[in-house]
C-alpha cells in the first residue's frame, strides 16, 4: 500500500554519497515503475573515492517533489495500450510533493558544507521545490536557474514556460540562462509547429550532450559548493541512480558522470516497433500485478 512505501531515511551508498529521501513511491513515475537493477562494482567503488580525494566541489543533487503528473502515472501506465498524454504543461507539485519539499527543509539547513550557489532547472516543479526547500538558506545565497538541468522531454508535462512569465512569478532567480523572454528553452523537435503545445521524446544523444554541457557549466562555476534541483532524467543520467521524489544526496563534482545511467535500457520500451510493443505490453502486464500485491 501507499503507506507501507512511504519512507524518509539517510544512508550512506558506496559512492561516499550523504542520501536524504523523503519520498512516498518506489520505481520511476516518469517510465511507469520499471526497475532494471544494477549493482557496482568494488573497482567502480574505488575508483569513486579516490575521485573524492579529490574533489574540488561538493554538489546536493535533489529531485522535485511529487506532481501531478506523478499522480496521473500512477493509475495511466504509460505502457498500457490506451495510455494518453494529458499534456500537463509545467506540471505542479501536488500538496504531498510541497509537503515534501517543505520537509526538506530541516536537511538543506543543516547541510555541510553550506551551498554556495542554489541552481534550479526552468521546469515549475523544480523551481517551487527549490523555493521550499531552500527557504531557510541565506538570502544573500544567489538563486540561478539554468536551462540545461531541465528534464528530458517525456511528456507534455516536460514542456516548460517562457522566460517573461517565469520572471513574474520568480523575481528572486536569475533568469538570464533562459535566453529571450517569449522563446522556447526546451527541447523541440526539428519542424514541430508547436513547441508550447506539441511533446517528442527527446532523443537521448540530444539530452547527453546537454548533460555534458551542464557538467560544464558547473565546473565554470566559481562557488565550490552547488545545490542543484532538477529531475528524474537528469539525476539518473548523471549518477546511474533512480532519484525519488524529494531525495537529496551529496556528491562530489568527479561522483558526476554523463552515461552512468543508460537510458537504452528503457528507451528500449519507447520504440514505435515490434519490440517496444512486446516491452510496453509486459512492463503493462507487470504494473497490473504490482498493484494487486
Amino acid at each position: 500500500s501507499p503507506s507501507r512505501r512511504r519512507r524518509r531515511s539517510v544512508r550512506a551508498r558506496s559512492m561516499g554519497a550523504l542520501v536524504v529521501a523523503a519520498s512516498s513511491s518506489p520505481g520511476t513515475p516518469e517510465l511507469g515503475n520499471i526497475r532494471v537493477s544494477s549493482n557496482a562494482s568494488s573497482s567502480n567503488a574505488a575508483q569513486r573515492r579516490a575521485r573524492a580525494a579529490n574533489a574540488t566541489k561538493t554538489i546536493h543533487l535533489v529531485r522535485h517533489g511529487r506532481t501531478e503528473m506523478n499522480e496521473y502515472l500512477r493509475t495511466n501506465h504509460w505502457a498500457d495500450a490506451d495510455f494518453r498524454d494529458p499534456m500537463m504543461i509545467d506540471t505542479r507539485l501536488t500538496s504531498e510533493g510541497e509537503a515534501q519539499a517543505r520537509a526538506l527543509r530541516a536537511i538543506t539547513a543543516a547541510l555541510e558544507p553550506r551551498p554556495e550557489l542554489i541552481v534550479s532547472s526552468p521546469l515549475r516543479r523544480a523551481l517551487r521545490t527549490a523555493e521550499l526547500a531552500f527557504e531557510d538558506v541565506e538570502r544573500d545565497v544567489p538563486r540561478v536557474v539554468c536551462a540545461l538541468a531541465r528534464e528530458r522531454v517525456f511528456h507534455g508535462s516536460d514542456i516548460g514556460r517562457v522566460r517573461s512569465v517565469l520572471a513574474e512569478e520568480h523575481p528572486e532567480w536569475c533568469l538570464e540562462d533562459l535566453g529571450d523572454a517569449d522563446a522556447p528553452w526546451w527541447y523541440v523537435a526539428p519542424g514541430c509547429e508547436d513547441p508550447h503545445g506539441t511533446a517528442v521524446l527527446e532523443p537521448v544523444e540530444v539530452f547527453e550532450k546537454r548533460m555534458e554541457e551542464f557538467k560544464v557549466w558547473i565546473d565554470a562555476r566559481p562557488e565550490k559548493t552547488i545545490a542543484v534541483v532538477a529531475h528524474w532524467g537528469v539525476c539518473f543520467s548523471l549518477t546511474g541512480e533512480e532519484f525519488q521524489n524529494c531525495e537529496l544526496r551529496t556528491l562530489t563534482e568527479q561522483d558526476l558522470i554523463v552515461g552512468n545511467g543508460d537510458f537504452k535500457k528503457y528507451d528500449v520500451f519507447l520504440q514505435d516497433n515490434v519490440q517496444g510493443r512486446v516491452g510496453r505490453f509486459l512492463v503493462s502486464i507487470r504494473n497490473r500485478l504490482s498493484w494487486l500485491f
